[in-house]
């Protein structure tokens, strides 16, 4: 017997379950610094997703992936604004993934308590 071929939906589905991290949605404004050669300022975007190990992000300007980057977002369960070092890992269309670069213990913390706070309410 021929297995069948994998749906664009089963894909997906299997992809996420081999991710390290769950992703959870998080609605809130995504500020891009780019570092080095390309810095352009702050390219102002919208989240919409978020794990232990990054955040994806919608923005109308296009860049490269694997560039460094400086990230700057709130999260529910801080008043500050978390800033991050992190590198562009993905792009499909006008959506990137950023991986988070060396995360101190509190920011490391902020992001993991904030999903789970995520997780309670997804």
């Amino acid at each position: 017997m021929i297995p069948s071929p994998m749906t664009c939906t089963e894909e997906h589905e299997a992809l996420i379950n081999r991710r390290r991290y769950q992703r959870y949605e998080i609605d809130t404004q995504l500020q891009v610094t780019l570092l080095g050669l390309e810095q352009r300022g702050t390219l102002r975007g919208r989240s919409l997703n978020i794990s232990e190990a990054g955040i994806a992000g919608v923005f109308v300007t296009v860049w490269d992936v694997g560039a460094p980057v400086r990230l700057e977002f709130s999260v529910p369960v801080t008043s500050n604004p978390v800033r991050v070092g992190a590198v562009a890992r993905s792009r499909s269309g006008y959506r990137y993934g950023f991986e988070f670069g060396d995360l101190s213990p509190e920011q490391r913390e902020i992001i993991s308590k904030t999903c789970r706070t995520l997780a309670l309410l997804q």
